[in-house]
C-alpha cells in the first residue's frame, strides 16, 4: 500500500486525490481478480463418481493413440472416452504407462498387461512407476527396481540400500540411470551388475523431468533439483510434497498434495502462477497432468476425481482409428495386415472404429463403405457384414467433428472363393458325374433286365393263379345246390307261398350275380364276402335236408370289415364241405362257427363244426369228386397267397372224444388305405 502511495506522490497527486486514486486502483484489482478467477471457471470441468468414476482418487493418467484416457485410481483402472467411464475393478492402480498398443497398470499386487482386449497378470512387490528403457520395462516398486522377463518379473540386485528401498522413479539419460527413492538420488551406470553406484543427495526424491539437456528432479520437501552429471547445479525453491513433473508447452507444472499446482517458465524455471483452492475451484491434493492430442489439460486429484482445463481453444481435426475388427464373431488377435485373407466360410464381418474427442464428445459422426459409396453420417461406431461374398474387399471409415472431417482410414480383406466354384472343382465334378451317370445306366440296364425277369416270374405264379381262380370258379357252386334251389323254389309255387316263393328268389338272384361280379375282381371286401356267405347259408339252411345253426365272429381291432381285403370265394368250399359231410342225417343241434380276427398284421379265418370229424367224414364220401377237387384248389390258392398261411385242418376233441372239426388259416392284413 504504502508503494502504490509514494507512487501517487510523485506523480503530483494530493493527499485528497491521493486518497481516491487509490479506491480506484484497489477496486481495479479487485475486479482483476474476480475476472480471472470466472475465467479460470469457465475453463474448468470436475468429473467425480456421479459422471462415472468408482471414486475420487486417482493416481495417474495417460492416453493412447486412438485418444482415449486410462486412468490409475484406487479401485482399478479406468477408461474414459469424454462421456462414459469404463471401469475395471482391480487392486489399487498407483501408475500407467501405454506403449506398441499395449498398456501396462501398475497395481498394489503386481504389473497387468492390456492388448487386444486380453489382460495378463503378473505377481510382484507394489509398483509406483513404469518406465520402457532400451525396450525393456523396467519397474520402480516399494522393495527396489525389477524388470518384465517374458511371462515373470525379476528383482534387479543393484545394491541392499536401492535394492531395499521405495523407488518412486527411475530415468535413462546420457548412457546412465538415475533412481528416485525415498532414501536419496543415485547416479548409476547399468541395472544389470553395475561397476559404479553413486550417491547425489539423501533427500526424499520424487520424480524426474528431462529438459534442456538436463535432469530436473523434485523432492518431497525441498523443490526441484537441477543434475548435470552426478551434481546440483540448482536449487528452485517450491511448496513442499510435490508428486509430479510435467512439461506442458514452454512451462513446467509442479504438483503438490496440498499446494495444488505450481507453474514455472520451462526456459529460466521463474514463477508464473499457481492454481489452487484458493484461485479456482480446484483440489489442492494434485497427482499429476498431462496435455493431450487436443491440448487440453486433464488434473488428477487424490481427493474430487479428474479435472479437464481448457487453456487454449483450437480447433484440430479429428482422428478415426479402427478398434477392433471380428471375423465370425470372433476377434482377430492384429490390425496391422496388410490385407487379411479369410476362408470361404469366414464371410460375416464386424468393425468397431471410434474418434475419441475429449472437447466435444457427443459432436463425432461417422461414415464408412465397403467398395461402394459412402453411407450418410450417423453416430453409430460399429457395423456388421454378414454372409459377404468371396472376392476383394475395402472397408473404409471417416469421422466428422462439425466441419472437420478426419482423414479416411481403410482396411483390406480378402475372402477366397469357396472350392466348388473353382474351374477345378468344377471340371471334376463334370468328369466325376459323368462316370456315375455311366455307371448308373448299366445299373439301370441290369436293374431293367431283373425286372423284367421278375416280370416274367411274377406273370407265371400269376397265370398259375389264374389257372387256380379258374377252377375255384368251376368248382365254387355246386350244381347239387342250384338244383336244390330251383326244386325248393319250384315246391313253393306249387304251394301256393308266393311270400316265401320272392323272397328265396331274391335271395338266390343276391348270391349268384354277387358271385359273379366277384369272379371278375382280384379282391373284395370282407363286408361283401360276408353277405355272400350269410346268403348261401341262408339259402342252404331252407333247401338243405339237415337243419343246422351258424354263428359269425368277427374281431377286428376298430378296422371297418368294408376297408379289409381278401380274394372272392376263399371261405365257401369249407363252408359247403362241411354242411355236406359233417353232420349225420340225425343230427339235431348241428352248428357251425366261422371267425375273422386281425392279429399282428394277419387276418386270420376260422371255420369250425360239431360233426363227426374230418377223418370220420372222408371215410363216409360217396361222391368226393367235386369237393375233394374244391378244397385242393382253394388249399393251392392260400398258399400262393403267402408261405406264412399256417394252413390246418384238425379235430375238435374233448377227453379224447371227437366233437368236430376245425379248419383255419391266415393271410396278410391288407386294406384299401
Amino acid at each position: 500500500m504504502e508503494i502504490f502511495l509514494e507512487i501517487l506522490y510523485s506523480l503530483g497527486y494530493s493527499k485528497r486525490e491521493t486518497g481516491k486514486n487509490l479506491k480506484i486502483l484497489i477496486l481495479f484489482l479487485v475486479f482483476f481478480l474476480i475476472n480471472a478467477t470466472h475465467s479460470q471457471e469457465k475453463n474448468l470441468q470436475n468429473f467425480s463418481i456421479s459422471d462415472g468414476l468408482p471414486t475420487t482418487i486417482i493416481n495417474d493418467i495417460a492416453q493412447d493413440k486412438i485418444g482415449y484416457l486410462w486412468l490409475a485410481t484406487d479401485k482399478g483402472y479406468s477408461k474414459f472416452d469424454g462421456v462414459n467411464f469404463i471401469n475395471h475393478t482391480q487392486e489399487k492402480a498407483n501408475c500407467i504407462l501405454i506403449e506398441n498398443n499395449k498398456i501396462y497398470v501398475g497395481l498394489k499386487n503386481g504389473l497387468l498387461i492390456l492388448q487386444n482386449q486380453k489382460s495378463t497378470f503378473f505377481e510382484s512387490k507394489e509398483i509406483l512407476k513404469i518406465k520402457k528403457i532400451q525396450n525393456q520395462i523396467i519397474l520402480a516398486t516399494v522393495q527396489g527396481v525389477s524388470e518384465l522377463r517374458g511371462d515373470y518379473i525379476q528383482p534387479l540386485k543393484i545394491n541392499t540400500h536401492i535394492d531395499f528401498s521405495i523407488i518412486n522413479d527411475i530415468v535413462y539419460f546420457k548412457n546412465t540411470f538415475y533412481v528416485a527413492s525415498i532414501k536419496g538420488l543415485w547416479h548409476i551406470d547399468k541395472l544389470y551388475q553395475p561397476k559404479k553406484v553413486t550417491k547425489i543427495s539423501n533427500e526424499n526424491f520424487t520424480s524426474f523431468l528431462i529438459h534442456n539437456d538436463k535432469i530436473i528432479a523434485s523432492t518431497l520437501l525441498n523443490g526441484l533439483k537441477v543434475i548435470e552429471g552426478t551434481s546440483i547445479v540448482k536449487n528452485i525453491l517450491t511448496s513442499k510434497n510435490t508428486t509430479s513433473l510435467k512439461r506442458i508447452n514452454d512451462e513446467i507444472w509442479i504438483t503438490f498434495k496440498g499446494n495444488g499446482i505450481e507453474i514455472l517458465d520451462a526456459n529460466n524455471y521463474t514463477f508464473k502462477r499457481k492454481i489452487n483452492k484458493y484461485n479456482s475451484p480446484i483440489s489442492s491434493d494434485i497427482k499429476t497432468v498431462i496435455k493431450d492430442q487436443q491440448n487440453t489439460i486433464w488434473v488428477a486429484s487424490s481427493n474430487k476425481g479428474l479435472y479437464k482445463y481448457d487453456a487454449t481453444i483450437k480447433n484440430i481435426e479429428p482422428r478415426v482409428f479402427i478398434e477392433s475388427v471380428s471375423v465370425n464373431y470372433k476377434l482377430i488377435d492384429s490390425l496391422n495386415i496388410k490385407k487379411l485373407a479369410l476362408k470361404p466360410n469366414e464371410n460375416n464381418i464386424s468393425f468397431i472404429f471410434k474418434t475419441v474427442d475429449l472437447r466435444n464428445p457427443k459432436n463425432i459422426q461417422y461414415r464408412y463403405q465397403l467398395n461402394n459409396d459412402f453411407t450418410p453420417w450417423s453416430n453409430l461406431n460399429k457395423v456388421d457384414f454378414a454372409n459377404l461374398k468371396a472376392g476383394n474387399y475395402q472397408f473404409t471409415i471417416q469421422s466428422k467433428e462439425r466441419n472437420l472431417l478426419s482423414k479416411k482410414v481403410s482396411f483390406s480383406f480378402f475372402i477366397e472363393t469357396p472350392i466348388y466354384q473353382k474351374a477345378w472343382f468344377i471340371i471334376l465334378c463334370i468328369a466325376i458325374l459323368c462316370l456315375l451317370l455311366a455307371a448308373i445306366v448299366e445299373l439301370y440296364i441290369r436293374k431293367i433286365n431283373k425286372k423284367n425277369q421278375q416280370k416274367l416270374d411274377t406273370l407265371k405264379v400269376k397265370n398259375q393263379l389264374l389257372t387256380l381262380e379258374h377252377k375255384a370258379l368251376q368248382l365254387q357252386m355246386n350244381p347239387h345246390f342250384i338244383f336244390n334251389v330251383l326244386n325248393g323254389i319250384k315246391a313253393l309255387g306249387n304251394a301256393g307261398d308266393f311270400k316265401e316263393l320272392n323272397k328265396t328268389i331274391s335271395q338266390f338272384s343276391i348270391l349268384l350275380r354277387s358271385v359273379l361280379n366277384n369272379s371278375r375282381l382280384e379282391e373284395i371286401s370282407l363286408k361283401d364276402e360276408l353277405e355272400t356267405l350269410k346268403n348261401y347259408l341262408d339259402l342252404e339252411q331252407k333247401m338243405n335236408s339237415i337243419s343246422f345253426e351258424y354263428h359269425i365272429e368277427t374281431t377286428l381291432n376298430n378296422i371297418d370289415s368294408e376297408e379289409i381285403l381278401i380274394p372272392p370265394m376263399l371261405i365257401q368250399p369249407f363252408i359247403e364241405n362241411c354242411i355236406k359231410h359233417a353232420f349225420q342225417p340225425n343230427k339235431a343241434d348241428a352248428k357251425i362257427k366261422l371267425i375273422f380276427e386281425v392279429r399282428n398284421s394277419f387276418l386270420h379265418f376260422t371255420i369250425e363244426d360239431n360233426g363227426i370229424g374230418f377223418h370220420q367224414s372222408k371215410k363216409e364220401k360217396t361222391n368226393t369228386n367235386h369237393q375233394s377237387i374244391a378244397l385242393e384248389v382253394t388249399k393251392e390258392r392260400i398258399q400262393h397267397l403267402t408261405k406264412y398261411n399256417s394252413f390246418s385242418i384238425e379235430e375238435i376233441k374233448e377227453q379224447k372224444e371227437i366233437k368236430g372239426t376245425k379248419v383255419s388259416f391266415k393271410i396278410p392284413l391288407k386294406t384299401d388305405y
